[in-house]
């Protein structure tokens, strides 16, 4: 998801607390929350929530690339971006659609389909878009534009 701050040392300690369990629950930590940790001054923990805010506007391949989509690096996020106008369209996308864009290999696009026919995966895509991201790839505009 592009945020930089605090680290896997971090997340482990917001998993070992009970604060998180997925990627979603980091859009809805509070900074009370943040402070119970013993390695977080109100500096970091503010920090921390501003560029979890910020992560919201990034484009549709950072988010692809951050889900950990297995065979999806984020070369084919780019590219499955770049072939889709949102999230939407991706996720109702075929195999063969999927393997149709340059630069996705037939191992990744078999995966994406099976990511996303995932009932906890497209639980997970509901609660992120509960939070705010940006499901829309600007990548597709400035192909398609």
């Amino acid at each position: 998801m592009d945020i930089d701050v605090g680290g896997e040392t971090l997340v482990a300690r917001l998993v070992q607390h009970g604060l998180v369990c997925d990627v979603a629950d980091l859009y809805k930590l509070t900074a009370g929350e943040l402070l119970q940790l013993k390695c977080m001054g109100e500096k970091s923990a503010q920090n921390f929530l501003s560029t979890l805010e910020a992560s919201k506007s990034h484009d549709l391949w950072r988010i692809l690339h951050g889900l950990r989509i297995p065979h999806v690096g984020a070369g084919e996020a780019q590219a499955l971006a770049g072939g889709f106008k949102d999230i939407d369209e991706l996720i109702h996308a075929s195999f063969d659609q999927l393997n149709a864009i340059h630069d996705v290999a037939d191992v990744s696009a078999q995966s994406v389909v099976e990511w996303f026919g995932d009932s906890h995966n497209r639980e997970l895509i509901k609660r992120l878009r509960k939070a705010g991201l940006n499901f829309q790839s600007s990548l597709h505009q400035a192909r398609k534009g």
